[in-house]
């Protein structure tokens, strides 16, 4: 798994990747909840993903400390996870591209991370690496899962 997250972190500097969601946008979820409700608090964005093909995505963090998006195909996918229920991710905001990885001309998701895991009486297990992979099939119009730790959470509209 390490070969193939270096490869794709290699290709992603090269081709100048952009972020779905980005560190300074969470800080201003977290930072504008202190007066309002968490879930009150979101961040909407409309992304160019190929030639005349756009998404509309939003994010935000609930009150437990759990982020996610919708994109086409998937229903919620965690993106951001500070809330200690057996995992989190360390740093709480998963790296996240929109980078092309197959080179069909469409912008795919490239998600990884450490997790932090324990066990139901808290204690710590360790940490382990969390990657995701989603290509965007442009035949169906959405994001279809090509690999997935199971640290992430990713729950399709099937």
């Amino acid at each position: 798994m390490r070969i193939i997250l270096t490869l794709f972190l290699i290709l992603s500097f090269q081709l100048q990747a952009e972020e779905l969601i980005s560190k300074s946008e969470v800080e201003l979820i977290i930072a504008s909840s202190k007066f309002d409700s968490p879930s009150t608090n979101v961040i909407k964005k409309q992304i160019e993903i190929g030639t005349n093909t756009t998404i509309s995505i939003e994010f935000g963090i609930t009150s437990k400390g759990n982020g996610g998006i919708e994109l086409p195909g998937i229903f919620m996918l965690r993106l951001y996870d500070k809330h200690d229920d057996l995992s989190y991710f360390k740093n709480g905001l998963l790296n996240n591209e929109l980078i092309d990885i197959n080179s069909d001309g469409y912008k795919d998701i490239l998600l990884w991370g450490t997790a932090i895991k324990s066990d139901d009486e808290g204690n710590n297990l360790g940490e382990v690496s969390a990657l995701a992979i989603l290509v965007y099939s442009p035949k169906d119009k959405t994001y279809q899962i090509l690999r997935k730790s199971e640290e992430i959470d990713i729950y399709t509209n099937e």
